[in-house]
């Protein structure tokens, strides 16, 4: 089963959230943008599908935010010292 992976990013002044290709947005803030995305991903996990959202920011490393419960023990411990 894929990831879905929700990738919270900066262009055009705003905040945006692009999932496959498709962006949602503008957002005024990455916080805003940021909670739309793990909300959006939250449903994905309830679903049963594998989620995740990663925050891309300008001079900044990629911080992973959330991740579903059912990815397996590494990916959980890459979240965890991302943080």
């Amino acid at each position: 089963m894929t990831t879905a992976l929700f990738i919270v990013i900066y262009a055009r002044n705003k905040w945006w959230i692009d999932l496959n290709g498709k962006s949602k947005g503008p957002f005024l803030s990455r916080d805003s943008a940021q909670m739309e995305a793990i909300q959006l991903a939250s449903g994905y996990a309830k679903d049963g599908r594998r989620a995740e959202v990663q925050v891309v920011e300008p001079g900044e490393k990629n911080k992973i935010v959330y991740q579903s419960a059912d990815v397996g023990l590494l990916g959980r411990a890459v979240a965890l010292t991302n943080r």
